[in-house]
């Protein structure tokens, strides 16, 4: 009897809307004061290759869809860009989410969508730690890109072996050419 009792009260809070997880991506503020914060944040955190240059991540304006937000990995490194889109869930709740878009000489390749999806993560915890009013976690980029590089580990493989075997098929053409 009891089973069936925590199965039909499983089954209820499921149905019904029980958030037992929280949506990290909606945050108790306000469509402007999502901007406001996010136009007024910046992140200052140190590279991984020796001391000198770092990290930075700064607003660069409210947008029609949220806040542009820019991030440069060094001074001389070049600048990416992303979008934060605030949706108003209520008047005093919204959800953030990362648009970084594609990298402009995207392709369908596995390379490419790895690329992408390693654009994404600095920008969301830069997000996460502003509108949550807590330290930048390092870690958590690092558990995102790891999973970025793993999905498409399997088809960057598949497509570095046909490039060698390409490879190795244009220089047996040249070699028998001469």
């Amino acid at each position: 009897m009891s089973a069936k009792l925590v199965f039909i009260l499983a089954g209820a809070l499921a149905v019904g809307g029980c958030n037992l997880i929280p949506d990290p991506t909606v945050f108790p503020y306000s469509k402007d004061q999502v901007q406001t914060m996010l136009v007024d944040a910046k992140t200052t955190l140190p590279r991984r290759d020796g001391p000198g240059e770092m990290i930075r991540i700064w607003g660069a304006g409210r947008s029609s869809k949220g806040a542009r937000l820019n991030m440069k990995y060094a001074s001389w490194a070049p600048l990416l860009e992303c979008e934060a889109i605030v949706t108003s869930i209520s008047p005093k709740e919204s959800r953030v989410v990362a648009d970084c878009g594609k990298s402009p000489n995207s392709s369908d390749s596995a390379m490419s969508r790895t690329q992408d999806m390693l654009r994404a993560p600095m920008f969301e915890e830069h997000i996460a730690s502003t509108l949550n009013k807590r330290p930048f976690n390092r870690s958590s980029v690092d558990a995102k890109e790891t999973a970025a590089v793993f999905k498409n580990l399997g088809g960057m493989q598949r497509e570095a072996l046909q490039m060698s075997a390409d490879d190795a098929r244009r220089r047996a053409a040249v070699e028998r050419s001469r």
